[in-house]
C-alpha cells in the first residue's frame, strides 16, 4: 500500500483523503479501533465495508460524509444490510430518519427494538410504532415521554390489555385518557390507573 495514502501517527496508520475502495477494504480487516474507525468514516469506504463495520463502530459510520450518496447510488445495498447492522445504527441518537426507517422495514424485530427504544423519536414515528402489529412494540411506545395525547387516547383502546397497562403507569396522563382506564375490562389496569390517579407510585 502507497504510503501517500496513510497518515501516520502514534501506533497507527490511518488512511489519508487519497486512499482508494480496494485500499480501504483492506485495512478494514486489521484488528486497530481507531483504524476501522478512521475508515468507517471515510468517504472512499465501499457500502458494503461499511456494513461490516457498523456493528462495532456505527457511530463513526453515521459520521461517513459519503452515506447519503451512496444510499441514493446504491438503494438496494443498504436494503440488505441485516437487523443487527440496521440494529445497531438506529440505536444511535444521531440516527437519520432513513436509518429508522430501514429498521423499522426489516424483518428481524431487533432492527425495530433499536427504533423503539430510542430517546427521542419523532411524532411520525410514534405513530407508525403504535400502528405496528407486536404488541410489546406498541407498549413500549405507549411508555415513551414524547407520547402525544391523540396517541395516548389511541393506545387506550389498544385491543391488548399489555399496551393498556403500560399506558396506564404513566405518571401524567390527559383526564379523560386516565377515566377511560380506570373503566378498563381488565382489572390490573384499572388498579393501576387508579394508583395513578390518587398519588400512588404504580407497580
Amino acid at each position: 500500500m502507497s504510503t501517500s495514502t496513510l497518515t501516520e501517527l502514534p501506533g497507527a496508520e490511518l488512511p489519508g483523503p487519497g486512499a482508494t475502495a480496494d485500499q480501504l477494504t483492506q485495512l478494514a480487516r486489521r484488528d486497530s479501533a481507531p483504524l476501522r474507525e478512521a475508515v468507517a468514516r471515510h468517504p472512499n469506504t465501499p457500502a458494503g465495508v461499511l456494513a461490516q463495520l457498523a456493528p462495532d463502530v456505527p457511530q463513526a459510520v453515521l459520521q461517513n460524509p459519503a452515506l447519503p450518496l451512496l444510499r441514493l447510488a446504491h438503494p438496494g445495498e443498504f436494503q440488505s444490510w441485516s437487523g443487527r447492522t440496521l440494529a445497531r445504527l438506529a440505536a444511535v441518537e444521531a440516527a437519520p430518519e432513513w436509518v429508522q426507517e430501514l429498521a423499522m422495514r426489516h424483518a428481524d424485530p431487533q432492527a425495530q427494538w433499536a427504533v423503539a427504544n430510542r430517546a427521542q423519536l419523532s411524532a411520525g414515528r410514534l405513530a407508525q410504532l403504535a400502528g405496528r402489529s407486536e404488541w410489546a412494540l406498541r407498549a413500549a411506545v405507549a411508555q415513551h415521554p414524547d407520547l402525544s395525547a391523540e396517541l395516548m387516547a389511541l393506545l387506550a383502546r389498544d385491543p391488548d390489555y399489555g399496551v393498556r397497562l403500560a399506558l396506564s403507569g404513566r405518571a401524567e396522563l390527559p383526564a379523560e385518557v386516565l377515566a377511560q382506564l380506570q373503566r378498563d375490562p381488565h382489572a390490573l389496569v384499572r388498579r393501576r390507573a387508579q394508583m395513578v390517579s390518587t398519588g400512588t407510585r404504580p407497580l
